[in-house]
């Protein structure tokens, strides 16, 4: 083996084990989040849509506070799964390469499906929380978008490359 596909070996070793290592601290991340107590969760969510709440209204009433915190929340929902669409996706294309990042890209949508899902059916299980089916499909759709965001930055790699 020359040197030059060794250290291309080397290279893509390296970023897959970044990418799977990025990925884990991610849902780390995700599952202490979700599995945080409801009054804690509750409580900072609270917080930032009073802090927001008064930079956009000079007197926000409680209505409008509320209905921050729901932005806020549903926010928080799409914009986490959205990265962790993303970055599973990348993971998944940096393992199977070729024509196999089909396998990779399907295995991510698989993992978000699951997850965001399960993050969700576990809150019934957690002091102060509970499931709803909507933040599971706000998690989902997050994912999907980081998927095909993903996705379709690869592509358009690929077109670039070969019109450069």
């Amino acid at each position: 083996m020359n040197q030059g596909k060794k250290r291309n070996l080397i290279l893509e070793l390296c970023v897959v084990v970044v990418s799977l290592a990025a990925l884990l601290m991610l849902l780390y991340f995700v599952m202490a989040v979700s599995f945080q107590n409801g009054t804690t969760s509750s409580d900072i969510t609270m917080k930032m849509a009073g802090q927001i709440a008064r930079r956009i209204f000079e007197e926000p009433t409680q209505d409008q506070i509320a209905t921050t915190a729901l932005m806020i929340r549903y926010g928080a929902h799409l914009g986490l799964f959205f990265v962790v669409g993303f970055v599973t996706t990348f993971a998944g294309m940096a393992v199977f390469r070729g024509y196999y990042r089909i396998i990779g890209v399907i295995g991510a949508g698989a993992v978000c499906y699951v997850l965001a899902y399960y993050t969700e059916y576990y809150k019934q299980f957690v002091e102060g929380r509970h499931f709803q089916q909507s933040d599971a499909a706000l998690n989902w759709y997050g994912s999907v978008a980081g998927i095909l965001c993903m996705v379709g930055s690869y592509f358009l790699n690929r077109l670039l490359v070969k019109l450069s």
